[in-house]
C-alpha cells in the first residue's frame, strides 16, 4: 500500500499513528490519482501518432510516459497540498487550477479526435478546393511561359537580324580609301555639287546676306512711302470737292485753301522720297548682282581646290576606315554579349518561373492525396462543420443547419469524459471527509506558521526607529537579542488557549 500513499501525497512516518480505516482511506485517494495518469498517457500516445505524419512508437511512448508523470505528479502535489482546514480561497484556487488543467488537457485530446473522425471529410472537401486552384494555377502556369518564350524570341530575332551585316561588313582601310577618293570625284562632276566654303565665300556670303536684308527694308520703305503718296492724292482730291478726309476730318467748302496746300506740299515731298528710294533700290539690286557673280567665282575656286584636296585626304580615309572597323567590331561583341545575357536571363527566368509554379503545383498534388498539416486540417474542421460545400447537392444544403451540432457532438462528448476523469482525484479528496492524518498535519503546520509569524512581529520591533530615521542598518548586538528572547511569549496551542507551546512546536 505505500506506493499508494505516496501517490496521495502522504508519509508513512506519519500515516502509521492512524487507524486501518484512515490509511485505507488514504490509499483510495491515491489510487484516483492513477485515472487521469493512465488517461494522460493513452492521451498522449493517441495525440502524437495522429498529429505527426508516421512517428516512432519510441519517441510517442516516451512523450506519453513523460506527459503521464507531469499529471501523475501534478495530482500528488495538488492532494499533498490540499487542507481541509485552510482559508477557503486557498482550496478555491488548488480546484480552479486542476479545473483548468483538465480543461486544457480535455481540449487537446478531444480535438485531434474530432479530427480524425472527421478526416474523410475534410479530405473531401479540401480535395475539391484544391482542384479549382490547380486547375486555375496550372492555366497560369502554362500562359506565363508561353508569354517568356513570346517575349524570348520577340528580342532574339531582333538581335539576330542585327548580326549577319555586322558579321559580313568587314572593311579594308586601304580599298575603302581608294573608293571614297573616287566617289569623291565623281561627286564633284555632278552639276549640283556645293563644295565647302572657304573664308572668301563666307564673306560674300555674308555680304549677299547684308545686302538682301538691307534691299528688303529699302522696298518695304518704298512700299510705305507710295502708299503714302496715294492716301495724299485722294484727301487732296476730297480737300479740293470740300469733303472730309484722313488727315482733315472736318467738312469745308470747296477750292484751294491753307489745308490743301499743305496736302500737295506733303505730297511732292513723298513723291521726292519714292524717287529717292528707287534710286537706292535699284543700287542696291546692282550690288547684288555683282556680289552674286563674285559668289560664283568663289565657288569655282573652292571647286577646284577641293578637287585637289581630295587625293591628298587618303590618310584621313584610311584612318575612317580603321575608325568604322573598330566600331563594327564593338557593335560585334556587343551584341554578341547581349545574346549570351538574354540566354542567360532567359535560363534565370525559367528557373524562376519553375521554383515559382511546380513546389506550389507539387504541394496541392500532395494536398489533394490527402498530405496536410495541422492548421489545414484545423481550417477543414470549421469548412466542413461551418460552411456549406461548393459541390454541395439539394441535401446536404438541406442538412446543412444541423450539421454544427452533429460536428459538436463527438467533441463535447470525449471532453466531458476526460474532463471527468481528470478531476477525479481532486474531486475525492473535497468530498472525503477530514480523517485523523489531515488533523495531526494540520496541527503541525498550524503551530509552525503561529510561531513564525510571531518570530517576524518581534523581529521586525528593534528596526522601526532607524527605519523611521531613513537609515537602514540590520545590524544588532547581544543587547538586542536578550530584549527580543525577553519579550518573546510562548504560543498557545490549538484548541488549548493559553497553555504553552511544547518544545517539540
Amino acid at each position: 500500500m505505500r506506493p499508494l500513499y505516496w501517490l496521495a501525497g502522504a508519509r508513512w512516518e506519519t500515516l502509521r499513528r492512524c487507524d486501518p480505516t484512515e490509511r485505507e482511506r488514504i490509499a483510495v485517494l491515491g489510487s484516483t490519482v492513477l485515472i487521469p495518469t493512465i488517461m494522460a498517457f493513452l492521451g498522449m500516445l493517441f495525440y502524437a501518432k495522429s498529429r505527426f505524419a508516421e512517428p516512432p512508437w519510441t519517441a510517442c511512448i516516451l512523450m506519453s510516459l513523460a506527459w503521464a508523470f507531469v499529471i501523475l505528479n501534478t495530482d500528488r502535489i495538488l492532494l499533498a497540498t490540499y487542507r481541509p482546514f485552510q482559508p477557503w480561497y486557498r482550496k478555491f484556487l488548488q480546484v480552479v487550477f486542476r479545473f483548468v488543467l483538465a480543461g486544457v488537457v480535455s481540449v487537446a485530446i478531444a480535438f485531434p479526435f474530432c479530427l480524425d473522425q472527421f478526416r474523410p471529410a475534410i479530405r473531401h472537401r479540401y480535395g475539391t478546393e484544391f482542384q479549382q486552384l490547380l486547375a486555375a494555377l496550372r492555366e497560369e502556369e502554362s500562359s506565363k511561359r508561353k508569354e517568356m518564350a513570346a517575349d524570348y524570341r520577340a528580342q532574339r530575332e531582333a538581335l539576330d537580324v542585327q548580326l549577319p551585316a555586322l558579321q559580313t561588313a568587314i572593311t579594308n582601310p586601304e580599298v575603302y580609301a581608294d573608293q571614297k577618293i573616287e566617289d569623291e570625284r565623281k561627286r564633284v562632276t555632278e552639276p549640283n555639287f556645293v563644295p565647302p566654303a572657304s573664308g572668301a565665300t563666307r564673306t560674300v556670303l555674308a555680304q549677299i546676306d547684308a545686302a538682301k536684308e538691307t534691299l528688303a527694308k529699302t522696298r518695304a520703305d518704298l512700299e510705305t512711302q507710295e502708299d503714302l503718296h496715294r492716301r495724299l492724292v485722294e484727301a487732296a482730291a476730297r480737300e479740293a470737292l470740300g469733303q472730309p478726309n484722313e488727315f482733315y476730318p472736318e467738312a469745308k467748302k470747296g477750292g484751294a485753301g491753307p489745308r490743301l496746300k499743305d496736302l500737295q506740299a506733303r505730297d511732292r515731298a513723298t513723291v521726292a522720297n519714292i524717287r529717292r528710294l528707287e534710286l537706292a533700290a535699284t543700287a542696291q539690286n546692282d550690288a547684288l548682282i555683282a556680289l552674286d557673280k563674285t559668289l560664283s567665282g568663289a565657288r569655282l575656286v573652292d571647286r577646284n581646290d577641293y578637287l585637289d584636296s581630295v587625293t591628298n585626304r587618303r590618310a584621313a580615309y584610311v584612318a575612317e576606315a580603321e575608325e568604322t572597323e573598330r566600331v563594327r567590331k564593338e557593335r560585334l561583341a556587343r551584341l554578341t554579349a547581349d545574346i549570351a545575357t538574354l540566354e542567360s536571363d532567359q535560363a534565370d527566368a525559367r528557373k524562376m518561373h519553375a521554383s515559382r509554379y511546380l513546389p506550389r503545383i507539387a504541394l496541392y498534388e500532395r494536398k489533394m492525396e490527402g498530405v496536410l498539416d495541422p492548421m489545414e486540417e484545423t481550417i477543414g474542421l470549421y469548412k466542413v462543420i461551418f460552411l456549406i460545400g461548393p459541390d454541395a447537392d439539394e441535401i446536404e444544403q438541406r442538412e446543412f443547419k444541423y450539421r454544427w451540432m452533429a460536428g459538436l457532438f463527438p467533441f463535447v462528448v470525449i471532453f466531458g469524459t476526460l474532463f471527468t476523469l481528470d478531476l477525479v482525484p481532486i474531486l475525492a479528496k473535497i468530498f472525503s471527509r477530514p480523517g485523523p492524518y489531515d488533523v495531526v498535519v494540520e496541527e503541525r503546520e498550524y503551530m509552525a506558521l503561529e510561531n513564525l509569524r510571531a518570530f517576524y512581529d518581534e523581529y521586525s520591533a528593534p528596526f522601526e526607529p532607524l527605519e523611521a530615521d531613513g537609515e537602514r542598518n540590520y545590524t544588532f548586538d547581544d543587547t538586542d537579542v536578550a530584549t527580543i528572547l525577553a519579550r518573546r511569549t510562548p504560543l498557545p496551542r490549538p484548541g488549548k488557549a493559553g497553555a504553552p507551546a511544547t518544545a517539540a512546536a
